[in-house]
C-alpha cells in the first residue's frame, strides 16, 4: 500500500492498525451463573423468578444470555448474596461457538453464476441488473466460507447501509456471529469487534471500506457490494481504493474476490472484458419479475408555477400510488431548502469566502433559514444585503430535500412521508429505522438524496422519480456522466421489485445518452460506448492518472511542477499528459496537477513534492 498508493509506511500502518494501540486482543472473561437454591422466591420478586425459572433448566447461563433475557445486575448480586446462585468466571472461548447455516435457495440462474465464481481463481465481477438477486449468491459463497472455518468480509458502499445489511444476513448466519465494523465506532466498540474478529467469535465482517482492515484471522472470501460506488476510495492519506486494495488482500490471502453491481464501474468492466476479471452475469431479475416501464419528462416543456420541480406526470403518478395504497420512491440529488441565495438586482449568488461555491440555504427545526457550505461544513446567517451590491432583494432559487418536503407536505397534506439525507441520516440505526417504516407499510413517500438509490429492497415501492436528473451532469469531470447513468439505473431499480412498477425520469436534456441508455436499461450499451470514448480521449482505463494537490503557494508551484513533469516526460520520452487548474471546491487557494500516462507514476520520485498531496487514480479531478 505504501509504494503503490506514494506514502509513508507509518500513514499506510495507520489504517491496519487501531490507535491509540491495543497490546492484548485476547478474549475478556466473562461471568456465569448457576442456580442453588431451586424454591421460587414471594411473588413480588418478579425478576428473580425469571433469573430461577431460566436457570432451573440449564446447568451453566452467561451474563450476557441473563442480560438479552431481562435481568438486571442489580438482581444477580441480590441473589448472589442471598446464595441462591454461585458465580464463576470463565474465558471466553469463541471457538465453541459455531453458527448454525440457513443456506439460501439459488435460483438457476443464481446456481450458475455461483458455479461459475466457484470455478474460477479471477476476482468475479458479478453483473446483475437491479433487483437480480446478487444478495442470495453473497449468502452462499458466505455460508461456503463459514464451513470450510473461514471468515468474510462484506463491504457497503456506505456506512448507513451497514444496518440493512445486517438485516438481511442475520437469518444465514445469526447477528451474534456478525461484526461491523466502520469509522463512526467508538474506541471502545471498535476494540471489542476487533476482538470478536481477532479470535474467531465473528464468522462475517460487515462494513465500509474500513472493514477491509479488520483483523481477520483466517480469510476466506471478500465481497465489495456495489462496486462501482466512489465512496470506496479514500480521500484521505493514504488514499487507496478498497476494490485494488481488496483485490492485494485476496491474493495475499489466498481468498475469493467479487464484486457486485448493476452498474459496473468502466474501469471493472474494461477489466473484465479483458480478462483481468472473470465476468458473471444475471441478466433477468429474481423471479422473472419485469423491469418497470420509465417515462422521460422533458422539463423545458413544464410550466411549474409554485410546484418547481414537480411535473404534471409526476404529480399525477404519486396521486395513483396514495389511492392504491402503494409507495413512491423520490430522488434528488441537492439537500437543503434551495440550491442558493439569489441577488435578483446583480444576478451574483451568495458564495462561501472558503470554497467560494454558492452557500445553500437551509432550514432549522424551528424554519429559521441559515447558509451552509457543504464542502467546507462552514455555517452562516442570511445576509440583509447583497455583498455585491448591496441590494435587499434576496431570495432563495432551486430546490433542496427540506423545500421537495414542504412542497409533497402541502400538495399531498394525508400522505405519510419520510426524508433520507444526511440531515436525517445522522447514525445508522437511523436509516434500519426507516426502512422498517416502509416495509411495514407506515410511510408512503421516501424522499431522499443517494441513500435511497443504493440497494435498497421495498416490496411495495411502485414508483420511483427522479426529480431533475441533469444534477451534476455539467461538471467538467470525464466520470460526470458516467456517475449520472449509474444512479439513474439504480433508481430504476427501487421499483416494481415485488408487483409492476414505474420509474420517471424529470430532465431537461431529455436527448443525452446518460438519459437515454438509463430509460431503456442498456447498461451494457452505455458501458461499450463509455469505454470507447475513454480509449480514444486517454483517460482511465485506457491511461493512469495522478492527481497533486497543492494548498502552499498553490499557483506557482503548480506552475513549477507542470514544467518539472513535461521535461522529464520529453527527456525520458514518457509522453505524459500534465495540467494544471485550481480545484473548484477551494475558493483558489488550492491547486490540482493531474499526470495521464501508462506509467505516470514514474515520475514521482524525481520531483519535489514537499507539502504535496499525492492522490492516485483520483476520482475527483475537478
Amino acid at each position: 500500500m505504501s509504494k503503490y498508493y506514494f506514502c509513508s509506511l507509518r500513514q499506510a500502518l495507520r489504517v491496519w492498525l487501531p490507535t491509540p494501540s491495543w497490546k492484548n486482543l485476547a478474549p475478556k472473561n466473562e461471568l456465569y451463573f448457576k442456580l442453588i437454591d431451586h424454591r421460587l422466591p414471594p411473588k413480588r420478586s418478579f425478576k428473580q423468578t425469571l433469573i430461577v425459572e431460566y436457570l432451573k433448566n440449564i446447568d451453566w447461563a452467561s451474563q450476557k444470555e441473563l442480560k438479552d433475557m431481562g435481568a438486571e445486575k442489580s438482581t444477580l448480586k441480590t441473589m448472589l448474596t442471598k446464595g441462591r446462585i454461585t458465580m464463576e468466571e470463565r474465558k471466553v472461548d469463541y471457538k465453541t461457538c459455531k453458527p448454525v447455516i440457513e443456506e439460501p435457495n439459488l435460483t438457476k440462474a443464481q446456481t450458475q453464476a455461483y458455479q461459475l465464481i466457484n470455478r474460477s481463481d479471477k476476482p468475479s465481477l458479478l453483473f446483475g441488473i437491479t433487483s437480480s438477486g446478487k444478495t442470495e449468491i453473497y449468502a452462499q459463497l458466505i455460508s461456503d466460507a463459514v464451513k470450510k472455518g473461514k471468515q468474510a468480509i462484506l463491504l457497503v458502499p456506505e456506512i448507513l447501509l451497514t444496518e440493512h445489511c445486517i438485516h438481511r444476513f442475520e437469518e444465514l448466519i445469526g447477528k451474534e456471529h456478525i461484526a461491523v465494523v466502520h469509522s463512526r465506532l467508538t474506541a471502545g466498540q471498535r476494540r471489542k469487534e476487533w476482538r470478536r474478529i481477532h479470535n474467531g467469535g465473528a464468522h462475517l465482517v460487515i462494513g465500509s471500506r474500513s472493514a477491509l482492515f479488520a483483523p481477520v484471522p483466517n480469510l476466506g472470501v471478500v465481497i465489495i457490494d456495489e462496486e462501482h460506488e466512489w465512496t470506496y476510495k479514500n480521500e484521505q492519506t493514504p488514499r487507496y481504493h478498497a476494490r485494488e486494495t481488496a483485490a492485494k488482500l485476496c491474493e495475499f490471502a489466498k481468498a475469493k474476490l467479487i464484486m457486485g453491481t448493476a452498474t459496473p464501474s468502466v474501469e471493472s468492466w474494461a477489466r473484465a472484458k479483458f480478462g483481468e476479471y472473470q465476468l458473471v452475469n444475471l441478466p433477468e431479475r429474481y423471479q422473472n419479475h419485469p423491469l418497470p416501464d420509465v417515462r422521460v419528462v422533458d422539463l423545458t416543456k413544464v410550466n411549474f408555477g409554485k410546484l418547481y420541480p414537480f411535473s404534471p406526470p409526476l404529480l399525477n403518478a404519486i396521486e395513483d400510488r396514495l389511492k392504491k395504497g402503494e409507495q413512491s420512491v423520490l430522488f434528488l440529488n441537492r439537500r437543503g431548502s434551495a440550491t442558493s441565495l439569489m441577488c435578483f438586482e446583480c444576478r451574483r449568488r451568495i458564495v462561501s469566502p472558503e470554497s467560494n461555491l454558492p452557500f445553500t440555504v437551509h432550514k432549522d427545526p424551528q424554519g429559521k433559514p441559515y447558509l451552509l457550505d457543504h464542502t467546507s461544513g462552514i455555517q452562516a446567517s442570511v445576509p440583509v444585503e447583497c455583498p455585491a451590491c448591496k441590494s435587499t432583494n434576496l431570495h432563495a432559487v432551486g430546490a433542496g430535500t427540506q423545500k421537495i418536503e414542504d412542497i409533497l407536505s402541502k400538495q399531498f397534506p394525508n400522505a405519510r412521508l419520510l426524508r433520507a439525507d444526511s440531515d436525517t441520516l445522522t447514525h445508522p440505526e437511523h436509516m434500519r429505522l426507516l426502512l422498517k417504516k416502509m416495509r411495514e407499510g407506515h410511510a408512503d413517500i421516501l424522499l431522499g438524496t443517494q441513500s435511497v438509490v443504493k440497494g435498497l429492497d421495498l416490496p411495495n415501492v411502485t414508483l420511483a422519480a427522479v426529480l431533475i436528473a441533469d444534477v451534476g451532469l455539467s461538471l467538467p469531470h470525464f466520470r460526470a456522466g458516467e456517475r449520472i447513468f449509474q444512479l439513474l439505473t439504480q433508481l430504476t431499480g427501487r421499483s416494481g421489485r415485488a408487483k409492476p412498477g414505474e420509474v420517471i425520469i424529470q430532465t431537461f436534456r431529455p436527448d443525452s445518452a446518460e438519459v437515454k441508455y438509463a430509460a431503456n436499461h442498456q447498461t451494457k450499451e452505455f458501458l461499450n460506448e463509455e469505454l470507447k470514448l475513454r480509449l480514444h480521449a486517454g483517460y482511465p482505463p485506457a491511461t493512469n492518472m495522478i492527481r497533486l494537490i497543492i494548498r502552499e503557494d498553490a499557483r506557482t508551484r503548480a506552475i513549477q511542477l507542470v514544467n518539472k513533469i513535461k521535461a522529464i516526460s520529453n527527456k525520458d520520452n514518457l509522453e505524459l499528459k500534465v495540467s494544471s487548474a485550481p480545484q473548484m471546491f477551494g475558493g483558489g487557494r488550492s491547486w490540482h496537477v493531474l499526470i495521464r500516462g501508462v506509467k505516470p507514476s514514474s515520475v514521482l520520485n524525481k520531483i519535489d513534492l514537499k507539502n504535496v498531496v499525492v492522490d492516485i487514480d483520483p476520482m475527483e479531478c475537478v
